[in-house]
């Protein structure tokens, strides 16, 4: 199968030592009225409340039998809020917009093209003058997420001259690989629960907020039960390249490979298991053989290439 990235080993010391601005495909809405953030509380996995005035928060939005329509950054503005959602979740997300929100309470504003997005990762370095850097309140892919109104090529010149390079997109990949992190069209699919792929760890539920669409199924998993599939990593045997998608035992197929890479000289993948199977488990994988991991614990060697 296709490698969804590949990075050398010099590569990765660069995207984990250096300081690289990786451009970000997203849409983002505008939510702003007397009722936006209870709107909003109410809609997402996340507290949109408690966070702070300037902050960002992963969250979901989800179906009323707990999967996900779309994952989402949501930055609070005060009594307003902007929301970030990948571009294969916007038109979901835009109707679920149109459907929920009163006109009287919130207005919805799709800004995409005023702004430019990039994640910036690597080791901490002097922020930008002049451009708005938004810091992550909890864990997150990348050390801090660009949120500018000029543009694109204003935006790279501006953080090329504090210190921070401009990185390719697929860059990107090998940075939520890494932190085991999932993405909408690849781990997340139209029948994922979030316990699935990790918005537990990740920080992206909060079970002691006030109810939202989807809260019942999110909770009773939590509090009575567990998924029967989890979001898992797979390194392969001798670094053997898989050639298909399918996981499985010597028994039966237990999950499929959704995003996979060469990072330096390991290959490894995201992967949605049966929970069942043990993290250190032997597996097929693609027609080769593969080890279990629990994300994102992938080792130092993987972050030195």
């Amino acid at each position: 199968m296709a490698f969804d990235v590949i990075l050398n080993g010099e590569e990765v010391r660069a995207l984990s030592e250096g300081h690289h601005a990786i451009p970000v495909e997203a849409v983002t809405f505008r939510i702003e009225g007397r009722g936006a953030i209870d709107c909003l509380q109410g809609m997402v996995t996340n507290d949109v409340v408690k966070v702070g005035a300037k902050g960002l928060l992963w969250s979901a939005f989800l179906t009323p039998k707990g999967m996900i329509i779309s994952d989402c950054w949501i930055r609070r503005d005060g009594d307003a809020a902007w929301v970030t959602v990948p571009t294969a979740g916007a038109e979901a997300v835009r109707a679920l917009f149109t459907k929920t929100i009163p006109p009287r309470l919130a207005k919805v504003t799709d800004i995409t093209g005023a702004l430019t997005l990039r994640w910036l990762v690597g080791r901490a370095g002097a922020m930008p003058e002049g451009i708005t850097v938004v810091q992550p309140s909890g864990m997150a892919p990348f050390r801090g997420l660009v949120w500018a109104t000029q543009p694109a090529d204003e935006v790279d010149t501006l953080l090329e001259a504090a210190g921070w390079h401009a990185a390719p997109a697929e860059w990107g990949i090998a940075s939520r690989l890494i932190a085991g992190w999932p993405a909408l069209g690849a781990e997340i699919d139209e029948k994922t629960l979030p316990q699935e792929v990790r918005f537990d760890e990740l920080g992206g539920v909060k079970y002691d907020k006030g109810c939202y669409t989807g809260q019942e199924t999110v909770a009773r998993l939590h509090f009575r039960g567990h998924t029967n599939r989890v979001l898992r990593g797979l390194r392969w045997k001798d670094d053997a390249t898989p050639f298909g998608d399918e996981v499985r035992t010597t028994e039966r197929s237990i999950g499929t490979i959704r995003t996979v890479g060469q990072i330096g000289s390991a290959v490894i993948a995201l992967a949605v298991l049966r929970r069942e199977v043990d993290v250190g488990a032997r597996v097929m994988a693609g027609g080769a053989e593969a080890t279990v991991i629990e994300l994102p614990d992938w080792g130092l060697e993987l972050r030195a290439g």
